[in-house]
């Protein structure tokens, strides 16, 4: 059975921080995940392409040689999706995002614990959320599919068309390893951007299940907030310097100039946390 809580007085509460350990697992697994196929890509298509014997894909050369590539690529493209298949990269997210949700539930409830006198052991008992969690669990592994399968198209695409182009063998696997780079910094990017968004997301579900429906957004408050006039993104939008401080619905998330909706923790590489606003048994009374 669902309960509301109160406090004596209104007063709020920190929502639990998204987890470094968890984070940096996760980026590890994702940026292992973009090295393997980039080795397996390498190796077995271009390294397959004969080197020594092609100088350039001259116009005349383009079809032939573009087939050749295509069809080997089509085919490593079919083992690196046995080796990293759905149920694998499902199974990866259930185990991270796994981990958070328990951390996430634990002290969830022993911060709300102190402020409202009941038992954190009485308020997961009631929770009653596995079906919302376990969509929540899902979409990251969504997450993890597209990085895996937009790797692959950007590969095949980028160099069909450095082919047509006409440049150099040699240029174009120097153009591949740069774009291997930086996958991998986009996959660790991928992963701190879902571990937080979950965690930030789990955190309002909770609240708004024991009836906490007001949060104020809070800010890492240095210099690399965005929108901070002193600070080094003075001109990103929206600004989540203007957010620090603002009271916002939980259901809604915090509404920017710019027409913006956001909940803080849910924009790639978003360091922002709330306090949830916990309503008061004095206030109720009196209304």
């Amino acid at each position: 059975m669902k309960r509301d809580v109160q406090a004596p007085k209104q007063t709020d509460v920190k929502a639990p921080e998204p987890p470094k350990a968890e984070i940096k697992e996760f980026g590890k697994f994702m940026k292992h995940m973009v090295e393997q196929m980039a080795k397996r890509y390498r190796n077995q298509v271009f390294e397959q392409l004969h080197k020594s014997t092609v100088e350039k894909f001259a116009d005349e050369q383009v079809g032939n040689f573009a087939k050749v590539f295509l069809k080997k690529a089509d085919a490593v493209k079919r083992k690196l999706l046995k080796q990293f298949d759905d149920d694998r990269l499902e199974e990866m997210a259930k185990l991270y995002t796994g981990k958070v949700d328990r951390r996430n539930k634990k002290e969830f409830y022993r911060r709300i614990e102190k402020k409202i006198g009941v038992s954190k052991e009485e308020l997961e008992q009631t929770e009653g959320l596995t079906y919302q969690i376990n969509a929540y669990k899902l979409e990251t592994f969504q997450w993890i599919r597209k990085m895996r399968d937009d790797t692959l198209q950007m590969w095949t695409s980028n160099t069909l068309r450095q082919m047509a182009e006409g440049r150099s063998l040699e240029d174009i696997l120097s153009d591949f390893d740069g774009m291997v780079e930086k996958r991998k910094g986009h996959a660790e990017m991928v992963a701190r951007t879902q571990i937080s968004s979950f965690n930030s997301i789990v955190s309002k579900t909770r609240a708004r299940n024991i009836g906490i429906e007001k949060a104020v957004w809070v800010t890492s408050k240095d210099e690399r907030v965005r929108g901070n006039p002193s600070g080094k993104y003075p001109n990103a939008k929206p600004s989540h310097h203007w957010a620090d401080g603002k009271e916002f619905d939980l259901a809604a998330g915090l509404t920017f100039p710019n027409g913006e909706t956001l909940l803080p923790g849910i924009s790639p590489n978003c360091r922002c946390d709330y306090r949830m606003l916990i309503p008061g048994m004095e206030e109720e009374e009196a209304a």
